[in-house]
């Protein structure tokens, strides 16, 4: 199939932090004998050459001088709760250049199917393109697109022209799926696809760059690793986890948690780690380069992911560190929320909590810094799931399997065939 896809968000350089799920996907898409074409907003940063990607990769300029290229890549949202000033603004330009740009790339290649990354910008541009082309259609969430659709009349009418133009939208959470039916969105034309990871994401991980690492952070050898990563802003929740830690140090002396991203909320974290008298036992990396995240995650002994619901209606759709963490046969702590309990199975491969639940957190956390035994069982069976259903691959092949029914126009809301997530035997 000839794939044209249109996204804001792409890996602007090798290892890049922004978006490389989007990337790792179309990249296996591409490996189902489908000819992709990606196009996305151009970046000051932008870094890639020919020999860095398979498919065929472009960008498109929305505004001049290039320094006021700042939408997407991370920077539209402050802290993912509330817009940050010049993007009204600037939005208008973005939406002009990626029509006319996504526009010229379709009538180039001429696909078969459009593949549109978030519901707003990209799905609304990629509706406009779709209906004066008549190349049908398929929009993937990704979470703040969604909360983008819920601020106002005019993006709620924005998201709703493009899902009445979709043929399929695949969304990682069930609870994204609610929200967009709640803004009057078909919910009968979207269906579970969560995120995902390479199946054998941590294989290359040795132990010398285990001990490399555990030397470089200072923790001691005997130490159970606590490990929780992402972007420091409100809705991952860090200031319970904080919290909870607070609540077993002293009946988990072996106990260290290492607190892993960058983020507005960063300073913020490590004093009230100050605060709580925990400082010592509480690591803070910083932001983590792609090609060590997978080191992380083979010198812990659980994973911790404490979403919140901001006050503002923001949440996270499903991290993609929870794939991550289960790839590489860790047992997972988190919250009862949005996208998380598809991949998280409560008793089985990990614990869930109620959100903003510090006391929940805390006793799911002391359980199994004792319980070396279910720690093993519970990332083995998380192991066992991305390898066997949920992983890169496998995600492809589904996808590459619903391109052929839309463009084939035999596919319908209702007919969409659903994607296994049943835990394997």
């Amino acid at each position: 199939m000839n794939v044209c896809t249109l996204t804001h968000t792409y890996p602007r350089f090798p290892d890049d932090i922004n978006a490389p799920f989007v990337e790792h996907l179309m990249e296996h898409i591409a490996r189902q004998d489908n000819d992709v074409s990606v196009l996305t907003a151009y970046d000051p940063a932008w870094n890639r050459s020919p020999g860095d990607h398979t498919v065929d990769l472009r960008t498109y300029r929305y505004i001049w001088p290039d320094s006021l290229h700042i939408l997407g890549y991370s920077r539209t949202i402050e802290g993912n709760v509330r817009f940050r000033k010049r993007v009204l603004m600037l939005s208008p330009f973005l939406f002009a250049g990626a029509y006319r740009a996504f526009l010229g790339l379709v009538r180039e290649k001429k696909p078969d199917v459009i593949h549109a990354h978030w519901i707003l910008p990209n799905g609304f541009v990629a509706a406009g393109v779709s209906r004066k082309t008549g190349v049908p259609l398929l929009i993937q969430l990704h979470g703040s697109d969604v909360f983008v659709a819920e601020k106002n009349a005019l993006y709620r009418r924005m998201a709703r022209r493009a899902a009445e133009q979709a043929h399929c939208i695949l969304s990682p959470s069930p609870d994204l799926t609610r929200r967009l039916g709640n803004i009057g969105v078909d919910t009968a034309k979207i269906t579970l696809v969560p995120n995902t990871v390479e199946a054998d994401f941590a294989k290359n991980v040795t132990q010398d760059d285990v001990a490399s690492l555990r030397h470089r952070l200072g923790i001691p050898e005997n130490a159970v690793i606590i490990l929780a990563m992402g972007r420091m802003v409100h809705v991952k929740g860090f200031m319970f986890l904080l919290d909870a830690f607070h609540r077993i140090a002293p009946d988990a002396p072996d106990a260290v948690l290492v607190l892993a991203g960058g983020g507005i909320l960063y300073d913020e974290l490590k004093k009230r780690a100050g605060e709580l008298v925990i400082r010592n036992r509480v690591i803070m990396p910083g932001a983590v380069m792609r090609d060590e995240v997978p080191v992380y995650f083979a010198m812990a002994d659980m994973f911790v992911v404490p979403s919140i619901r901001h006050e503002s209606g923001a949440v996270d759709g499903l991290p993609v560190v929870v794939p991550e963490a289960m790839a590489a046969g860790l047992p997972v702590i988190g919250s009862d929320l949005s996208g998380i309990p598809v991949l998280v199975r409560n008793g089985v491969n990990g614990i869930l909590v109620p959100e903003r639940d510090a006391d929940g957190l805390a006793r799911a956390m002391l359980r199994l810094s004792r319980e070396s035994e279910t720690r093993r069982l519970y990332g083995e069976r998380s192991q066992r799931l991305i390898r066997d259903r949920i992983n890169y691959e496998s995600v492809a092949v589904y996808i590459s399997n619903l391109y052929k029914l839309i463009g084939g126009k035999v596919l319908s809301p209702g007919s969409i065939p659903t994607y296994d997530l049943s835990m394997p035997d």
